[in-house]
């Protein structure tokens, strides 16, 4: 081949794998590899050195400090070294990663002449699974792993990254899956492995296999989980509760054994002799040894441990991740669930639980509600729990707080899924007019007969939901007949309602984060980016008051109070006074400490779980969402989330107090300021 091109790595500890790797990549053409280390444990960077003085390799030490990824970081610098090589192509792959070509004689030549004129060529991993072996493997890699994923399957991201072989002369940078080019798709040719373009979307940054991409030439078979002590040794023993749930999770995805391949029998059998070569250098003969004694000795140390050795066995179960797929299908609909969120199944109300305090009885006359409207993200949380958590206090004054967890489940949930009826929106649970009326009947049956004074209704959700905000840019797009639908549920006069409002920029972005959090394993398709939703809400001017004007049409009767989340710390007594009314000293409400306040997510936090979203899916980000929340909290580095510029940001605020101040002019409202 006229052409020279090189492999480029950074191997940790792989001193058991790397001779084969690098006779692989070797014997399919490659001129050599460029490999950076950082030191090693098992005799790793003392192979690569050595390999250097065979010529196999160019080897560029780091001096990193510890928990900085050697590939990252030598990525930085490569170009150079590439250019001073005189290399025309290169490609960043890992020491398990093994490039198999599909056309002519199975090497990179054939490879590059079926592809054509190209600047870039991307092929897609597949997982190739432990087969149920333990400890370390015995011989050859590719020889005795040949169990895997099933050639059209589309697992999670972490199985269809790509790795990319490209022309060093067209890149300004490079990433561990894909380079970043200087020129746009008009003056670079980027295909997949059937010689397909790749779509302009990934110079923007994708890195994961595309729903039509093609193997048709060439795979990247990937041997990440050899076995369950060896795929510990690579990612690190797991310290935390959340880390161990990550490296279940993976391994789970990684571990398929579904299909058999045995395309790399080729490849062996060529690579044979570069592999025997290498091997009769005493000293890589004798590191190699070394490295492989290393690795079972400190494998017979992990499993000392007994923790670690309960995770082997859990990792050792075959059907894992079959089971974990086939939990999520008994999710039918002949699966009933009591909580409104969850997915899956159909829902109902769950048993009504007694009051376990007394509540004394209004003297004279009917008891009277009040509705606690919310909105999201305006202290609504604050007051709720300040109420419950006094609820018996209140009791004696006559004063029932309805706790707002159970107002959902069996009021507001409830009335939403008929109001979805009726908006013609397809939900699996149906409710009958008497079901309806039914659950709202036992709900409330105690209450009244306990015949409070006043009755105190909070749920943020009656509105609506965070999602119904940002996927619309209408400030709960449904409301209108969610309050009819829950108005009809209330078996007593509402005197009162009380709503906080906030700036626009604010409560949309906190609704973004609230909206990416709502997502569970059965979430379909992808969430909204925050593009979108800036786009969404800069188009439909969203409005306070007609909101207000939408609740004082289903409850014209009620007086409805209004104030600004951002006056709400001086404004707390007022609001809680006539929350509670006439005879509550609410200075005797006991504000008990938050365990532990939910922050918002961070902007970081934020990005990655919306390439998550993208990539994987909602589902997929769901179930990472808490562990990248925790790895990524809200501190100076990771920033805090806000999709608007200063010019949108300037705008909305310009509408909100354009709206506060109609609100303030209407009738209809009773406004509370400082």
């Amino acid at each position: 081949m006229a052409e020279q091109a090189w492999i480029v790595a950074a191997p940790g500890n792989e001193a058991p794998y790397l001779l084969e790797w690098i006779a692989h990549y070797r014997a399919l053409g490659f001129a050599g590899v460029v490999l950076f280390t950082s030191g090693s444990e098992d005799g790793t960077d003392r192979m690569a050195a050595r390999l250097a003085e065979l010529g196999h390799v160019r080897h560029v030490p780091l001096d990193l400090k510890e928990g900085r990824d050697p590939l990252r970081y030598g990525l930085r610098d490569v170009l150079p070294v590439l250019s001073e090589l005189g290399a025309d192509w290169a490609m960043a792959v890992d020491v398990d990663e093994y490039l198999s070509i599909r056309t002519g004689a199975g090497d990179l030549e054939s490879l590059l002449i079926e592809i054509g004129p190209a600047d870039a060529i991307s092929v897609c991993r597949k997982p190739f699974g432990s087969g149920w072996r333990r400890g370390l493997p015995e011989g050859s890699v590719c020889e005795a792993y040949t169990l895997c994923a099933d050639e059209d399957e589309r697992g999670r991201m972490i199985t269809r990254g790509i790795k990319t072989l490209f022309r060093p002369g067209k890149v300004n940078r490079l990433a561990p899956h894909r380079p970043y080019f200087d020129d746009g798709p008009g003056n670079v040719t980027w295909v997949d492995a059937g010689g397909q373009a790749m779509p302009s979307k990934f110079f923007e940054g994708q890195w994961a296999a595309h729903d039509g991409f093609s193997h048709r030439l060439a795979r990247l078979h990937y041997y990440a989980v050899p076995s369950p002590e060896a795929f510990i040794l690579r990612r690190g023993v797991p310290q935390k509760k959340n880390h161990r749930k990550a490296l279940l999770d993976d391994w789970g995805k990684l571990d398929v054994n579904g299909a058999e391949d045995t395309a790399m029998e080729a490849d062996i059998a060529r690579a044979a002799p570069v592999l025997e070569a290498l091997r009769e250098d005493a000293a890589l003969a004798e590191l190699e040894q070394a490295g492989r004694a290393w690795h079972e000795a400190r494998m017979a140390e992990l499993l000392q441990d007994g923790k670690i050795a309960e995770l082997c066995a859990e990792m050792t179960n075959a059907t894992r991740a079959e089971t974990k797929k086939a939990e999520r299908k008994v999710r039918t609909k002949d699966t009933v669930r009591t909580a409104p969120r969850g997915g899956g199944g159909t829902y109902m109300p769950p048993p009504v639980r007694p009051v376990r305090f007394d509540v004394q009885a209004v003297a004279e006359g009917e008891s009277r509600a009040v509705l606690h409207g919310g909105f999201h993200k305006t202290a609504t949380t604050y007051i709720q729990k300040l109420l419950e958590d006094n609820e018996a206090w209140l009791g004696g004054k006559s004063v029932y707080v309805v706790p707002h967890q159970k107002l959902r489940k069996h009021v507001t949930f409830p009335s939403q899924l008929d109001a979805f009826r009726q908006l013609k929106i397809h939900r699996r649970t149906k409710f009958s007019e008497d079901e309806l009326q039914g659950f709202s009947e036992a709900f409330f049956a105690e209450p009244l007969a306990l015949r409070p004074k006043r009755m105190i209704l909070s749920d943020e959700n009656i509105p609506g939901l965070p999602g119904h905000c940002v996927t619309s840019g209408a400030l709960y797009q449904y409301r209108k007949t969610f309050f009819q639908c829950f108005a009809k549920r209330i078996p007593l006069p509402v005197t009162d309602a009380f709503f906080a409002v906030r700036n626009y920029a604010d409560f949309f972005a906190s609704s973004y984060v609230e909206y990416l959090r709502a997502a569970t394993a059965t979430t379909s398709g992808k969430m909204i980016t925050p593009e979108e939703m800036r786009r969404n809400v800069l188009a439909t001017l969203p409005s306070w008051q007609a909101v207000f004007a939408d609740f004082a049409a289903v409850f014209p009767e009620t007086r409805i109070h209004v104030w600004r989340f951002e006056d709400f710390r001086a404004l707390r007594d007022e609001v809680l006074g006539l929350f509670c009314g006439d005879g509550v000293d609410v200075a005797r409400l006991k504000d008990k400490k938050e365990a532990k306040t939910r922050q918002t997510a961070s902007r970081r936090a934020v990005e990655e779980m919306v390439l998550i979203s993208e990539l994987e899916g909602a589902g997929a980000m769901s179930e990472r969402s808490k562990e990248v929340q925790d790895r990524f909290p809200l501190n100076e580095e990771n920033g805090r989330f806000d999709p608007w510029s200063a010019a949108e940001r300037a705008h909305l605020n310009r509408l909100y107090e354009r709206d506060w101040e109609a609100i303030r002019n209407d009738p209809r409202l009773s406004v509370l300021e400082p």
